[in-house]
């Protein structure tokens, strides 16, 4: 019986990590033959490996040099009669583009998750989409018409959403004295917090009768460059970072409003998880955010470094509790209706109908 290999650079926390792993359990759950492989084998998260481990995903780890790390791959794909690799990122992609050129018949798809690459990564994606994959999935439309302006072959582009678990939806009925903000990132540049924190200031300054509370939660390079800020800003009182929680699911559930500032984005994993907690959204007018916040029915699209603007959007929420609630009643029904698991495995479905690779698709 033919096999999916599906192909990371590790398996550390991550957007990508996550749909890779949802993947797994999805085609798992169809009973398809499938590998799980990570080419740094020792790089991955307890709760990554706890959920491969509860969903029976086969795993391989692989380890050595590059050149033995190889010659595994190779043997696996032999071993495990894969026809199809899906690969995720761009290191992932280039090695499966040249374990094609071994097997005549392998079929290999890319994995482009962003709408921006520096400009060597964009050379090396285009190189690898062109001329050594079948395919690249693209998890947002906005980096598909980016990429295609830049030569990238439109015929081998197939875009796909992010999928989300979706619980059983519960309504926030806890009663706090606070109204609480929260984004949950990356600490990188791209994340803009100058804009999310001057706004958060104005905000506070907006409505002095009001108790806010800003939660900024992740990990990253800019961590000190936050807590200066938010010191600068004197908002030692308002604002509270926390460093990799294991509750954020917790943490989105007892929070008010989602805000994103970022100057760019695929289509966001962390927005969908608002949503998922039934959560209004202040997002930046990037990425696929658009397909995500529907302006003024779940949240509001804003330009990017718009201070103003983002206050302006904020400031309505804050004072009005009925629409915060409405809004996130409809936050949580778009991704039920536009980004399940059910949809997503349909999309690669169609994929597979796209690449002839019937084995799979006929187990639809």
């Amino acid at each position: 019986m033919p096999s999916v290999l599906i192909f990371c650079k590790t398996l550390l926390k991550g957007g990508a990590e996550k749909q890779a792993l949802a993947l797994s359990k999805l085609l798992v759950e169809k009973n398809i033959s499938l590998v799980l492989i990570s080419w740094c084998g020792s790089k991955i998260d307890t709760s990554n490996d706890k959920f491969i481990h509860d969903n029976s995903i086969k795993f391989i780890g692989l380890k050595g040099s590059p050149f033995k790390k190889f010659a595994i791959l190779k043997k696996i794909i032999r071993e495990e009669n894969i026809t199809l690799i899906l690969a995720y990122l761009t290191k992932a992609n280039l090695i499966a583009g040249v374990a094609k050129l071994f097997f005549k018949d392998l079929i290999t798809v890319g994995g482009i998750r962003t709408e921006q690459f520096p400009f060597y990564k964009l050379l090396i994606e285009k190189y690898v989409h062109n001329h050594l994959n079948d395919m690249t999935v693209f998890n947002n439309y906005s980096g598909k018409n980016k990429f295609e302006r830049r030569g990238f072959v439109p015929e081998k582009i197939f875009v796909i959403h992010n999928t989300i678990h979706i619980p059983e939806f519960k309504v926030n009925t806890e009663i706090t004295d606070e109204i609480r903000l929260v984004s949950v990132c990356r600490f990188v540049k791209s994340k803009d917090f100058r804009t999310a924190l001057y706004s958060f200031r104005q905000l506070v300054d907006n409505n002095q009768g009001v108790k806010l509370k800003y939660y900024i939660v992740g990990y990253g390079p800019l961590e000190e460059y936050i807590r200066n800020l938010v010191a600068k800003l004197d908002l030692h009182d308002e604002v509270q970072i926390l460093i990799k929680p294991s509750n954020i699911p917790e943490l989105l559930n007892s929070s008010d409003i989602y805000l994103s500032t970022s100057l760019y984005e695929g289509l966001s994993n962390s927005i969908m998880e608002a949503m998922v907690a039934g959560l209004p959204v202040v997002a930046t007018n990037v990425g696929d955010n658009s397909y995500l916040i529907r302006d003024g029915y779940n949240g509001y699209i804003v330009p990017c470094w718009d201070i103003d603007m983002v206050v302006e959007k904020l400031n309505y929420l804050v004072q009005n509790e009925s629409i915060r609630q409405e809004y996130g009643i409809n936050s949580h029904s778009i991704i039920e209706n536009d980004f399940s698991e059910e949809k997503f495995l349909g999309n690669y479905y169609d994929l597979f109908i796209k690449l002839n690779a019937r084995d799979f698709s006929n187990s639809h």
